[in-house]
């Protein structure tokens, strides 16, 4: 017998697959693309409506010399831009300064626009480096097939990623536009 996670909140119908980051559906926005550093994927931003789709993609030749492609997806409200450089802000600080408790490695769950919304430390975000996870615990994980299970869709960052490389430099600025009704 195999142990069965439900929801801790109503589910959120699925938005559209995007089934590759050069090819975007009718009616979607790219909003952003950056390189991520440690694997050399390619994230992109996409809005669908009033939503944020973020894809990482990869490709690389196999064994038998064919190419295999991959685009992952979580989906997020468009208010995860602006809440997650402020949450992320709250979630290191100190506990002396008001911060989580000493060892904390996920926040709160928080409604954003809807939709229930935490970050988590992440210590392996790839190549042994550590990083956060944005987990949207009101859409079902795109990878778990079994219908009766559930686990949220996430997508996590690694921190030379955000910090070095500028990642949350480009999701602070989406966030903006966010505030300002541009996106």
């Amino acid at each position: 017998m195999s142990w069965i996670q439900k929801p801790k909140y109503p589910v959120k119908e699925q938005l559209p697959r995007i089934e590759h980051h050069e090819k975007l559906p009718y009616g979607t926005v790219e909003l952003a693309r950056t390189t991520d550093p440690n694997e050399g994927d390619t994230v992109v931003f996409v809005q669908q409506r009033d939503h944020l789709s973020i894809l990482k993609a990869d490709s690389w030749l196999r064994k038998n010399g064919t190419l295999k492609y991959r685009c992952s997806q979580a989906d997020f409200p468009l208010g995860v831009l602006p809440w997650f450089a402020d949450a992320l802000t709250e979630f290191r600080k100190p506990p002396a300064q008001g911060g989580l408790h000493a060892g904390a490695m996920t926040s709160a769950d928080e409604d954003v626009e809807g939709e229930m919304l935490c970050i988590q430390r992440s210590m392996s975000a790839g190549r042994g480096v550590g990083g956060y996870a944005i987990v949207n615990r009101s859409r079902k994980s795109r990878l778990v097939s079994r219908a009766e299970h559930f686990s949220p869709q996430e997508i996590t960052f690694a921190d030379n990623f955000l910090y070095d490389a500028g990642l949350l430099d480009l999701i602070k600025g989406l966030g903006e536009k966010h505030r300002r009704g541009e996106l």
